[in-house]
């Protein structure tokens, strides 16, 4: 068996008994791989996953997933709210751990714009000590292009991203308001049946 597998049905069941965010984070430290290709639609040249991630003195990021391919580093931030937290009113507005979520996002997003030689600085050392993906073990970042994470003048596409709820606790309009957080808000909200999805797929036959 594949030493990435994971039992899409032993996956299902540990979401459904989640209470806060706690568990899936302790479960995406051993098994960061899920997040990782989660959020990358393609695989990189250099792949890394960090875990509580500083941005300064103010704020941790629950993981950052760094990916390069040619031309690009894509840096995408992570908060993991609650699996079985509300995700919006009855009244459709956001509820209270959505609506934190996004303001701790925008903070996120602010500091970065206005610290990115520091973000960039600190995602190069991470990359030296504190992976935890283990696909580029050994390698100096660099992409496809041969532009290096440490260069200044190389591209960073910064991304924001909230895991929140399950699937089944939005109604049709709720799904809507989620996908508008993206142009609206500039972070992505998904629930965290996106993670189960790609389980089910990845994983479907054991021994893969």
């Amino acid at each position: 068996m594949h030493p990435e597998y994971i039992a899409p049905t032993e996956f299902e069941s540990f979401l459904n008994i989640q209470k806060g965010e706690r568990g899936i984070s302790a479960f995406l430290k051993e098994r960061p791989q899920l997040l990782y290709w989660a959020t990358c639609r393609a695989g990189g040249h250099c792949r890394f996953v960090f875990r509580e991630f500083p941005l300064g003195a103010s704020f941790v990021c629950d993981f950052v997933v760094v990916n390069s391919y040619s031309g690009v580093w894509e840096v995408k931030f992570i908060e993991l709210e609650p699996v079985d937290a509300q995700v919006f009113t009855k009244a459709g507005t956001a509820a209270k751990r959505l609506a934190g979520a996004v303001k701790q996002v925008d903070d996120w997003a602010d500091y970065y714009e206005t610290n990115k030689l520091q973000v960039r600085a600190d995602l190069v050392e991470w990359a030296k000590t504190r992976d935890i993906l283990g696909y580029s073990e050994g390698k100096r970042p660099s992409n496809l292009s041969g532009d290096y994470l440490s260069d200044p003048l190389s591209y960073l596409a910064a991304s924001f991203h909230i895991y929140i709820g399950r699937r089944e606790m939005m109604d049709q309009a709720g799904h809507r308001r989620k996908a508008q957080y993206n142009s609206r808000h500039a972070v992505e909200v998904a629930s965290y049946d996106r993670l189960l999805d790609l389980v089910k797929d990845r994983y479907c036959e054991p021994g893969i």
